[in-house]
């Protein structure tokens, strides 16, 4: 059996089995079956996880990929800006830069929606790009730059309390040094879950992250953000 880690997999199987559930009873000549040896409790994405994802994904007639991409994140999480912002930037997880800590190569499509070539700091930067696609249109006056987006959130009154984070919304780390996404389900206990540009491996990639709470020190609200006029 092959095993994928995915510090999210405990969530996103849910999702899938909340989904299913609801699916079933809408459509009882057309059962998604759960697999044997399905586990929700593990961090690890497997054979029977995979099964499962492409059964949901034949009888939704999406593409079937065994993976939680895309199209099958936005069947399975709630319907929502904060949703499409995940869902989107968890099919990013691993895209990293070439050469290493180069800030060059397949992350260079996340400087370009901040109007930079390769070469520059990008944890901004994947934020961007990620609301960009997602039909965000006000940005800071410098997307690329950590506090250029505090001190605009502070400005248009986007900042709420860390404690008070939800799933999307925007966490800069260390005092304006780092920007990334709340992935956590329980802000207001002292592991923080992130997913963040331009961290980890290779010298920079789309990593979820695990930090202690106390290391964020702002959170701009991503549903505000948007329906600025």
């Amino acid at each position: 059996m092959v095993l994928l880690f995915d510090p999210a997999a405990q969530r996103k199987k849910y999702a899938l089995v909340k989904f299913v559930r609801s699916w079933n009873e809408k459509n009882p000549g057309h059962q998604i079956v759960r697999p044997p040896g399905f586990d929700p409790e593990t961090d690890v994405i497997g054979t029977p996880a995979r099964e499962f994802v492409k059964s949901l994904q034949r009888e939704t007639r999406l593409t079937v990929t065994g993976q939680f991409d895309l199209a099958t994140m936005l069947m399975i999480l709630p319907p929502g800006i904060r949703s499409e912002v995940m869902a989107l930037a968890h099919t990013q997880l691993g895209m990293h830069e070439w050469p290493d800590g180069s800030n060059m190569g397949e992350i260079v499509k996340y400087l370009n929606a901040v109007g930079l070539g390769g070469g520059y700091p990008w944890c901004a930067a994947f934020v961007t790009w990620d609301l960009k696609k997602n039909g965000f249109t006000h940005f800071p006056p410098n997307p690329a730059y950590v506090p250029s987006y505090h001190d605009w959130a502070q400005a248009k009154g986007l900042l709420k309390p860390v404690s008070e984070s939800k799933l999307g919304d925007l966490w800069i780390w260390w005092q304006n040094q780092h920007i990334g996404f709340c992935d956590d389900t329980n802000p207001k206990d002292w592991i923080a879950y992130g997913l963040d540009g331009n961290v980890g491996a290779h010298g920079g990639s789309v990593t979820q992250v695990r930090r202690t709470s106390q290391e964020v020190t702002a959170c701009i609200d991503i549903v505000k953000m948007k329906a600025l006029k």
